[in-house]
């Protein structure tokens, strides 16, 4: 399989430290053509690199004279130097050390230019665009959730993903800089949507009862998207990805705004007695979790069966008398509204 990635960062720099004055070596290129050897010498790109390029398309072929002879021109010198500024710009915020070919090959299809005209006016984008743009980057997305079930995010490449959508690899890059930001936005879509689900929900319930079900209920609509990206987030954390951990922490804090929220209320009206909030917030996400996942192991357990089971646990444990006497007493025959 072919590799469609760049070289790590040290050898781009190195590469870039050892490259000879432009007019030192340049002259060489009036000439009518240049050999692959005096190309490799005044761009400071390797050989191999260059033929690289030339067979995934991000370099025009050189003129042959025969089987072994082939010359380049001052063409192929611009665009050695607009590959490798594309490369530049993009480890200068990436954080990888790789540079995705299909990335430069996107870059230079969109007009990418060695000096940018900071003068000129930038287009701003009607809202039917950005409307259009903000479909297609959810329909990527979506697309991306199916394969993670299935690959990981670890395991799944743009490729794949791109297949998925049904667009090309460089088409992705129109949409999102590299895979790392499509989780990110990914991460961010799938959870704002069970916030705002929730929120929404909470503003016109204020029964305490109705509200606690309506929580779980919300949870467990969203949960098949949420427990993929935990799943995913997990396993980069074992990796002993740092950013998986970061997002992982993250991402429990935000289901637990709204539980911690509720806890807090419940205690200052004597619901519920004095506990830790966050504590008891993350304590009741896990439980959500260990429900969904049983209820999803076999057919011995219901996600009924299991929500009972919780919610005794919890009424024994936390609630206080006023908070028994409002939520009535606990019936094991209660059917749960999901």
């Amino acid at each position: 399989m072919q590799n469609t990635s760049e070289p790590a960062v040290a050898l781009f720099f190195h590469n870039a430290l050892h490259r000879k004055p432009f007019n030192e070596d340049r002259t060489m290129a009036k000439r009518e053509g240049m050999t692959i050897s005096e190309l490799e010498k005044i761009s400071g790109v390797s050989r191999s690199t260059i033929h690289h390029y030339v067979n995934y398309g991000l370099l025009h072929k050189p003129y042959k004279t025969g089987q072994t002879m082939a010359y380049y021109d001052q063409s192929h010198v611009k665009r050695l130097d607009i590959i490798q500024k594309i490369k530049l710009d993009y480890l200068k915020s990436a954080k990888t050390s790789r540079v995705p070919l299909d990335l430069i090959k996107h870059k230079i299809s969109e007009g990418y230019s060695l000096v940018k005209d900071s003068s000129a006016p930038v287009k701003s984008k009607s809202t039917g665009q950005k409307e259009k743009i903000q479909k297609k980057k959810e329909e990527i997305i979506e697309a991306t959730l199916r394969l993670y079930s299935n690959r990981g995010y670890y395991l799944t490449n743009i490729r794949d993903i791109a297949r998925e959508v049904g667009i090309s690899a460089p088409t992705f890059y129109h949409y999102f800089m590299d895979k790392r930001e499509l989780f990110a936005e990914t991460i961010e879509y799938v959870i704002n949507n069970f916030k705002k689900e929730t929120q929404i929900a909470l503003a016109e319930e204020k029964d305490p009862v109705r509200r606690t079900t309506l929580m779980f209920e919300i949870f467990a609509s969203h949960y098949p998207k949420i427990g993929e990206i935990l799943n995913q987030l997990r396993s980069g954390a074992i990796l002993g990805d740092p950013w998986a951990k970061e997002k992982l922490s993250a991402i429990y804090g935000q289901l637990m705004e709204n539980v911690t929220r509720e806890i807090k209320g419940a205690m200052k009206a004597g619901i519920i007695r004095e506990v830790d909030p966050e504590l008891l917030a993350f304590f009741n996400v896990l439980l959500d979790e260990v429900a969904m996942t049983r209820a999803s192991m076999d057919n011995k357990y219901s996600i009924e069966d299991v929500i009972k089971f919780v919610a005794d646990m919890l009424y024994h444990a936390f609630l206080t008398e006023k908070g028994k006497a409002l939520f009535g007493p606990y019936d094991q025959s209660r059917s749960f509204e999901g």
